[in-house]
């Protein structure tokens, strides 16, 4: 096995040119005999970040990253998809429960208490299911490395929450 270094965790470019502000986070690999040569080294004008745990990053992420939009394109996962084929079906199918979950709980729920209601106040319930939905898909996404930070994920849920709930209250 050969002396090699992945790069992961690299930010989009900021300002003109190449920015030597992108982060990386670099995990060395080296067999027992090439121990004793001196290890790969980053770009030139790196800031190399060392985590000393993968959940980090994700404690301190209040805001959405730079760049947040990227995670709404097509092939924004694409590496994700590359590395695990059959752990992406896995994703795939855990972000579609976590985002119809909180509907779905509604649903049931607002059906125990009135089976005949069918007026507004219900279908404000269910788009309150799918605010708090966002929430909870936005926690699969740390998963991929995804995250849109804490506030969305805190808006959401009360956000959602506060919809659904006054809409069960008034059924």
């Amino acid at each position: 096995m050969s002396q090699r270094s992945g790069v992961t965790g690299n930010l989009p470019r900021q300002g003109p040119g190449r920015s030597p502000e992108a982060v990386f986070q670099v995990r060395r690999y080296m067999s027992k005999k090439n121990r004793h040569r001196s290890r790969n080294r980053p770009p030139k004008g790196a800031v190399i970040l060392y985590q000393s745990s993968p959940q980090s990053k994700f404690i301190h992420q209040w805001l959405p990253p730079e760049g947040a939009a990227a995670f709404f394109l097509m092939d924004s996962d694409e590496s994700f998809k590359r590395r695990h084929p059959i752990g992406y079906v896995f994703l795939v199918i855990l972000g579609l429960i976590a985002f119809l979950l909180p509907m779905i709980v509604f649903a049931v729920f607002a059906y125990r208490k009135n089976p005949n209601a069918g007026s507004w106040i219900s279908l404000l319930g269910v788009f309150g299911g799918i605010i708090a939905g966002i929430g909870m898909f936005n926690l699969v996404g740390i998963i991929i490395k995804q995250y849109l930070g804490h506030l969305v994920t805190i808006l959401s849920f009360l956000i959602g929450g506060g919809i659904m709930l006054s809409s069960y209250l008034a059924l």
